[in-house]
């Protein structure tokens, strides 16, 4: 597949192909699913309209910010800011998906969360997007964005209800209903324990009905300021 068609779904992917192999590191699993299962489909129909609902929110709360004073990382395709100004610095660890923001004009670099190649307290705002249940430490990722903060920095975070999307999954009849390369699941519970050591929530709701206990939301969407 070449890079000017990662994020494109000529057909959905079969069960058994995107079942991971034994033994497969990481890193090696989401570069796996990156080569069978694009995120075109995100950003279409009723999966895109729920994408855009928080896209919109993390787009209010960085317009104004340099470019070079965010970093995103888990980038997957570079699709986040498509259409807009905002250019932060990417990060991803498929070596395709890197590929195809890139061929977007996107700055992004092949690297994982756990290991963030900047120095301390270069960034204002470090981007974690539907990202933290890709692996299977968040808590450390976590850590590695509040080292790579400003002092009074923020994360910016969208974590999703796996329960519910799994149940969405069933109904457009995709498989397997748990997106194969989910490692964690995430909860607002979890997300505040692993936010006690080095930040501060200011911010935080479930999307896509701000009323409604997380249980029957599909996202939970949060602002943390490191301490």
């Amino acid at each position: 597949m070449s890079a000017g068609n990662v994020g494109q779904e000529l057909k959905p992917p079969s069960p058994q192909a995107l079942k991971p192999v034994k033994g497969m590191t990481e890193n090696e699993l989401h570069e796996y699913v990156a080569g069978i299962e694009g995120h075109g489909s995100q950003v279409t129909g009723v999966v895109g309209y729920f994408y855009e609902m928080y896209r919109r929110e993390v787009i209010a709360r960085v317009n104004g910010t340099p470019n070079r004073e965010i970093l995103e990382v888990g980038c997957g395709e570079g699709m986040m800011f498509d259409g807009t100004a905002i250019k932060p610095i990417q990060m991803d660890v498929s070596m395709r998906r890197v590929r195809f923001a890139r061929d977007k004009g996107q700055p992004a670099l092949c690297g994982d969360g756990y290991h963030i190649p900047f120095a301390s307290g270069s960034f204002s705002t470090v981007l974690l997007i539907a990202m933290l249940e890709h692996t299977s430490e968040p808590w450390r990722v976590l850590a590695e964005a509040r080292r790579v903060l400003k002092r009074g920095g923020r994360a910016i975070i969208v974590v999703p209800n796996d329960v519910t999307m799994s149940a969405g999954r069933l109904m457009l009849a995709k498989f397997p209903i748990r997106y194969p390369d989910h490692l964690t699941f995430t909860t607002p519970g979890r997300m505040h324990r692993w936010l006690a050591d080095g930040f501060k929530v200011t911010e935080e709701f479930p999307l896509p009905f701000r009323p409604l206990p997380f249980a029957v939301n599909l996202y939970y969407f949060m602002v943390a300021e490191a301490a």
